[in-house]
């Protein structure tokens, strides 16, 4: 035991030989190992990374393959497609009567104006309406309204209304459109508007074009009546019973829903073209033609025709819903002389969209197209006046009389059409 303890150095270097080869195996095997780990995750990272190629090139592919199929059902949900419809598109809210002219004017703007494959370019979208009133409030509250019908009297019905100023800022107008004739159906024992004084009349329902003319109208003449609202088929049940005396429509002649009217003792009212009345509206009348079971043969009724009006929301100049109205608009003028050819509705003749409506503003695109327009035809009037002073002169003619001069400016036009 002491020997161990203190053995000879020999001894001792002996002992480190001995252990020394087993020290030598443990160390190269630990650094085989290692060498083995760094070889594995090489490989693990050389296998990943070309993975990783390999799905770029099929992500890539598939983009590919997917843009050429088109958009996803999912993308499509979610508006995601490359075309995107709603950059074109403009909804138009209408009337509720759906044969209607300006109904049928929205389909022809619709019918002429959407463009692309998908009517991504352009895309008329009407909305049908509950009533032209209604119509104001949703183009300025309801999300996604861009253009509407509005009557030419709506301004005049919202004068005492506190937010008018506001109203009236936030709205501009595109074009005039087709006029609409009022319409007081009245029983027995009612011959004249004044006989509705002190009496119910029902103004048809809320929201509606008669619910706005109406009040406006009574209001300029003095006739003070209960005017209260209904729709049509309740308020004739009520007209039947003697609870009202007259329901009033606004709509344009021959409408199916006057016509359609039978009762004993059921007439129409005439509403007097009046100075009252001259800066809001138009002189109409009806005729047996128009309403046989109304009108006597052989007789009119004087009446009064409301204006309508293309509106636009007035958004901030150079905003996406302003520069799509504004395409629109463009669009719209640009190709309206088709809109007055055979199949298209034929009120779109009597529109002139110079025409100004009082009291409204227009919207500025509509007004620099015009403006456009005009000095154009301006240019053309000038050439056409000095082209004629010419052939004038060529002729030897001069100092001609009114009537010559217009009988030589039609010779001109025809030598001017076949030099052409």
């Amino acid at each position: 035991m002491a020997g161990s303890a203190g053995a000879p150095a020999e001894v001792q270097k002996d002992a480190r030989h001995t252990h020394a080869p087993e020290a030598f195996r443990r160390a190269t095997l630990e650094e085989e190992t290692l060498r083995i780990r760094v070889g594995v995750l090489a490989l693990c990272c050389l296998v990943f990374g070309a993975g990783e190629v390999l799905a770029q090139r099929a992500t890539k592919s598939a983009k590919a393959e997917a843009t050429a199929k088109g958009p996803t059902p999912d993308q499509l949900l979610l508006g995601q497609s490359k075309n995107d419809a709603n950059l074109g598109t403009v909804t138009l809210m209408t009337q509720r009567l759906l044969a209607g002219p300006l109904m049928t004017a929205a389909l022809d703007l619709s019918t002429l104006l959407d463009d692309g494959e998908r009517f991504e370019k352009m895309r008329v979208l009407p909305v049908i309406a509950r009533g032209k009133m209604q119509n104001l409030w949703d183009m300025l509250y309801l999300g996604g309204i861009d253009l509407a019908y509005l009557q030419t009297d709506t301004l005049e019905f919202l004068k005492s209304d506190p937010q008018y100023a506001v109203i009236k800022d936030k709205v501009r107008y595109i074009t005039v459109m087709f006029s609409e004739e009022i319409c007081i159906i009245a029983g027995p024992g009612i011959a004249s508007l004044s006989d509705l004084a002190g009496k119910k009349v029902s103004i048809n329902a809320k929201g509606t074009a008669a619910a706005v003319s109406i009040p406006v109208i009574f209001a300029r003449l003095g006739i003070k009546a209960d005017l209260q609202y209904a729709d049509t088929n309740i308020a004739l049940e009520r007209m039947k019973s003697g609870e009202l005396a007259a329901h009033t429509f606004l709509l344009a002649k021959p409408a199916r829903a006057i016509a359609d009217l039978k009762g004993e003792g059921l007439h129409i009212l005439p509403i007097p073209f009046s100075n009252e009345l001259s800066d809001l509206y138009l002189p109409s009348k009806f005729t047996n033609a128009d309403y046989p079971n109304l009108v006597p043969a052989g007789q009119e009724v004087e009446t009064v025709a409301v204006g309508n009006i293309l509106a636009v929301f007035n958004w901030p100049e150079g905003s996406e819903r302003y520069k799509k109205a504004a395409r629109f608009t463009e669009t719209f003028f640009g190709r309206f002389a088709e809109l007055q050819k055979p199949g298209f509705h034929p009120k779109w003749k009597d529109v002139n969209l110079a025409a100004q409506v009082p009291g409204w503003t227009r919207f500025k695109p509509a007004q620099d197209w015009l403006d456009k327009a005009a000095a154009q035809q301006r240019a053309v009037d000038a050439d056409l006046r000095n082209s004629f002073g010419s052939y004038l002169k060529r002729r030897g003619l001069s100092d001609v009389g009114a009537r010559s001069e217009s009988e030589l400016f039609q010779q001109f036009l025809e030598w001017r059409r076949t030099r052409n």
